[in-house]
């Protein structure tokens, strides 16, 4: 598409054209049972232009188009599009990055998925023949590039691979239900990790134990932890910055959080979030503090974000598709460990909850940091001992509160649909509801 930005060039106009194009596979299983396999290739291309009179337009298409009949429609969209402060940026010359590719992935043949999944399956059934067990498997590749109108051109390719498994136990009067998932860029997920993981839910899910309403210490595992993340994201998004819709308005170099927490954004190889660039052409850097015990370093900051408010993009414009403009968005974050395993932090919690997962997150204020959720998976714990699932459990606070009055962080973690690496963390008080 290199006609596209040519033209570009030609008219002067200032312009980038982002492609995106993914390779996947997957087999799935549904209440033990093999349901099928799925391909599935696809490709677009989003051009971004900035007319003469600074206004911005947008077109995505995927199929081919006469350049001249794209550039066009994005100058079309541009009239009525909105004045930008931010110039479209060149790309460095003289720069080499690693493309994170796993040939493991790209060549995996359809029989190795079908026979991890049988094995998956049979595990868990060994244990609990009783449950209905549900396995996503999915493997692919992914290339991004970016074309600007100066002619010059970025390009990352990367592999994934995740595994998601779910069983089912229905009583009566009781559903319980255990997920987890691991997602990764090559094929170095253990297996047996995730075995492991749901045969211990089901395991300490098989009693249910009553807990009154109070105020109680928390562990949130890692996956738990979401319910304190989402809110914090949604604040350290520059675009919510910009709008005076963050919590962390005017909070920059002050602590906010517990001095145990720190935040920062980091390029492991093949967590799937780590580029050599965002979805805008500028460089990532390797590693960077978002929060610096307890104090907000940083934020993310995509070209529109920070042309408005006078700072220098952060790399972290990001695109949901080739269909959409960059938003402020992160590669890959990771939470700072702290020096104790999560089953020490059980051991000496008197009496309490562990969160794994709730429901109606998205329907909290995330822009304000409450939450209010129904615990789908938490555990009683009590003189230092799991003493069985709790049932009609809702928890509720404030996320920004939460991570201030953080008690202690695990040293133990794991990685969140391969792009957050969260500990257990240990919060007092929340409130409880039972």
């Amino acid at each position: 598409m290199i006609e596209v930005v040519s033209l570009l060039k030609k008219r002067g106009i200032a312009g980038d054209l982002f492609t995106h194009e993914v390779f996947n596979q997957a087999i799935n299983y549904e209440a033990n049972v093999f349901k099928g396999y799925e391909k599935e290739e696809r490709k677009g291309y989003g051009l971004r232009v900035i007319n003469p009179e600074g206004k911005l337009g947008f077109y995505a298409f995927n199929r081919f188009l006469n350049p001249q009949e794209v550039v066009d429609r994005a100058l079309e969209v541009s009239q009525i599009g909105d004045r930008v402060d931010f110039s479209i940026p060149t790309y460095p010359s003289t720069w080499e990055w690693e493309n994170f590719v796993d040939p493991g992935v790209e060549n995996l043949k359809i029989q190795e998925m079908i026979e991890l999944g049988d094995y998956i399956l049979s595990r868990i059934r060994e244990s609990y023949p009783q449950v209905l067990v549900d396995v996503t498997i999915n493997a692919g590749r992914e290339e991004k590039s970016l074309l600007n109108h100066h002619e010059e051109e970025l390009k990352f390719a990367r592999t994934f691979f995740e595994i998601g498994v779910s069983a089912n136990q229905t009583r009566e009067g009781d559903i319980l239900e255990v997920y987890t998932e691991r997602s990764w860029g090559n094929r170095d997920i253990n297996v047996e990790d995730i075995i492991e993981e749901i045969i211990s839910k089901l395991e300490f899910s098989q009693r249910v134990a009553n807990l009154n309403s109070g105020k109680y210490p928390v562990i949130f595992t890692p996956s738990g932890s979401l319910v304190l993340f989402l809110p914090l994201l949604y604040g350290l998004n520059g675009k919510n910055l910009v709008f005076g819709r963050s919590p962390l308005q005017d909070k920059e170099k002050k602590v906010v959080f517990s001095s145990l927490f720190s935040l920062e954004e980091v390029q492991e190889p093949w967590a799937l979030g780590s580029c050599p660039f965002d979805d805008e052409g500028i460089i990532t850097k390797d590693q960077r503090y978002l929060v610096d015990k307890g104090s907000l370093e940083s934020a993310l900051w995509d070209l529109w974000s920070a042309a408005k408010r006078g700072v220098k993009p952060t790399g972290n414009g990001f695109r949901s598709s080739y269909r959409d403009l960059p938003e402020p968005g992160f590669s890959s974050l990771r939470i700072k460990n702290g020096l104790r395993d999560n089953s020490t932090l059980i051991e000496e919690l008197e009496e309490g909850l562990v969160v794994d997962s709730v429901l109606g997150l998205g329907q909290s204020n995330v822009a304000s940091g409450y939450f209010s959720c129904n615990v789908q998976l938490g555990f009683y714990v009590k003189e230092g001992e799991i003493k069985g699932r709790v049932k009609d459990v809702m928890i509720s606070g404030n996320a920004y509160q939460a991570l201030l009055n953080l008690k202690e962080i695990s040293r133990d973690s794991r990685w969140i649909g391969g792009r957050i690496l969260l500990p257990y963390l240990l919060v007092e008080p929340i409130e409880v509801n039972g």
